[in-house]
């Protein structure tokens, strides 16, 4: 049998049910009609969907932006909680606390990143599609 010290096994255990959810989200986000709102935006700007029953272009862009967003996320909460660790366990030694708040820094960093992005191209994809298909 192998024998885990107490960490290991929580480190695992963690990122078991963090994979767990990731799965669950990407299924919710490939089952649901219109988890983003994005089939609007691309019904207007590219036209009505040719075949019922496959997802259009605009549809399937849709759902690989939502479920890389929900990974991003995913990765952020994981880098959070691993700097939280690292911050908690680090009993006085100010190298592993800089390092700790470093890391969740730099997460909040590029979860800020990402948000603005996806929020830049969601504003302009919606201006443009009042453009090119006004109603």
């Amino acid at each position: 049998m192998f024998h885990f010290k107490k960490k290991s096994f929580l480190i695992i255990l963690s990122i078991l049910l963090l994979a767990n959810f990731a799965i669950a989200d990407i299924s919710l986000a490939l089952d649901s009609n219109d988890p983003y709102g994005l089939k609007k935006t691309g019904t207007k700007a590219f036209g009505e969907e040719s075949i019922a029953n496959t997802p259009s272009m605009q549809e399937a862009i849709g759902q690989i932006i939502g479920v890389t967003l929900s990974f991003l996320g995913i990765i952020f909460f994981v880098l959070v909680i691993y700097g939280g660790f690292l911050w908690m366990t680090a009993a006085g030694s100010e190298e592993q606390v800089g390092k700790a708040k470093k890391i969740i820094v730099y997460a909040a960093i590029g979860i800020i990143i990402i948000l603005s992005a996806y929020i830049i191209t969601n504003l302009i994809t919606t201006e443009l599609t009042k453009i090119v298909a006004p109603e």
